[in-house]
């Protein structure tokens, strides 16, 4: 009896650390890893029970994103060897491989004891309310109580290692894209869960977009384009339900050309480094700064085209650190900005065509589930959509909190995405 009850506290402290992990970030980056540990611990007590094995994914994902995420690993991990820092994208490339097998465990533990689910989706839904909540006040009423949470960090070594900024605008920064990816999870927990705490979900939506404007100072223009980017992936899934496969792929061969075209029009427009002192920029957006760091990444990568320089290592090589002329800004200051160009120029073409169809298949996967009414898999599009798009402006792809963050979210998503646990997103309207 001891036993259970202690079980109990164990699963349901879990449940609230694995809803809580992904907002407390607004309190700063280490939070991610902070709210990790209990879960890992009742993962821990949970794999010593005996009668609990580990699931199996469904065959056709076993079977074509297992292999094809082994042969991206396999690619990054030539790039690794190739590499102008071995030690540090050979680093790299092992913390972001340990992220799989912790998130399947997270996924099993979901799946294994419902109870953590359920608490974990409430505990989200809630928490993301109120860290929206202490966002606006802080942003638009008083900064009292954000002030009085930074006062306590003064120490440099401990804000450093919870990443606190004594500026409010620059604390919330880093959060605009979490927001981005939290909301379309929320609101299909919110969906789940029915009662108030749909409502506490669809309360989210305007707060994030008083977040994200940042009181006009410093608007999230790459959360806003994720949030959009979420939104017309969920329109998208709207209008394909009620067209043939056939359709469907004709409209997806249309999309691919669309999307190759316009990436060669915004790479065959960047300015080629060295620039000149004065900006003299091809394109309306992004920023001259950022296109100047993307054409310099772009250069690097087309120099170096089968494997790359090496994951996360760009901002190491020659001219990378030197001053854009004109700006008081370096040419990759820390990351390129881009994932898309990142990848490329650190692992090459073998690299980034590995990833990209990683990423396609599995939203292939996704998709034909949301066809079918499965709203896990339209919740996960949402959230994928709103990652890789925001991502195409934010943070550098091999930091591990961004990727704790969308590991965690597709967790909770991806627990339910099975026969028992789904429900058809067609009944929750």
């Amino acid at each position: 009896m001891f036993v259970v009850m202690k079980n109990g506290a164990l699963n349901a402290a879990a449940g609230i650390c694995l809803g809580l992990a992904a907002p407390a970030l607004i309190l700063g980056k280490a939070w991610i890893f902070i709210g990790l540990l209990v879960p890992i611990l009742a993962i821990s007590v949970t794999l010593l029970s005996p009668q609990n094995q580990p699931f199996k994914f469904p065959r056709r994902l076993s079977n074509e994103i297992i292999w094809l995420t082994a042969i991206t690993m396999i690619f990054w991990f030539v790039s690794c060897v190739l590499s102008a820092d071995v030690s540090k994208s050979m680093s790299t490339w092992v913390r972001t491989i340990a992220l799989i097998p912790l998130f399947y465990f997270v996924v099993w533990l979901l799946r294994t004891e419902k109870s953590i689910h359920n608490i974990s989706l409430k505990s989200i839904t809630s928490g993301y309310a109120a860290v929206l909540i202490f966002a606006n006040f802080s942003l638009y009423v008083d900064a009292f109580f954000f002030d009085l949470y930074a006062s306590l960090f003064k120490l440099e070594f401990v804000s450093k290692f919870v990443h606190i900024s004594p500026v409010l605008l620059q604390m919330l920064k880093p959060f605009y894209s979490v927001a981005a990816c939290i909301l379309p999870i929320v609101l299909w927990a919110g969906l789940r869960l029915g009662g108030t705490w749909k409502y506490l979900a669809f309360i989210s939506i305007p707060l994030t977009a008083a977040l994200l404007y940042g009181k006009g100072q410093q608007p999230g223009m790459s959360a806003i384009f994720g949030l959009a980017a979420s939104f017309l992936a969920f329109l998208l899934i709207l209008i394909c339900r009620k067209l043939s496969m056939k359709a469907i792929k004709i409209s997806v061969l249309f999309g691919v050309v669309a999307v190759f075209s316009f990436a060669i029009f915004i790479l065959s427009n960047l300015p080629i480094p060295p620039v000149l002192p004065e900006p003299a920029p091809k394109l309306a957006i992004p920023d001259w700064h950022r296109q100047v760091i993307w054409g310099f990444t772009f250069d690097i990568g087309m120099k170096n085209p089968w494997f790359g320089v090496g994951p996360n290592t760009i901002n190491l090589l020659p001219g990378a650190s030197d001053i854009i002329p004109g700006m008081n800004q370096e040419y990759v200051p820390s990351h390129p900005h881009n994932w898309v160009l990142e990848i490329f120029s650190e692992t090459g073409f073998v690299g980034i065509t590995s990833s990209i169809s990683l990423v396609s298949l599995f939203a292939w996967i996704l998709f034909q589930r949301a066809k079918k009414g499965d709203s896990s898999a339209v919740a996960i599009i949402a959230l994928l959509a709103s990652f890789l798009c925001s991502s195409l402006g934010n943070f550098s792809i091999w930091s591990i909190w961004w990727l704790s963050v969308f590991g965690l979210l597709l967790c909770l998503a991806l627990a339910t995405n099975n026969e028992d646990h789904q429900i058809d997103f067609r009944s929750t309207r």
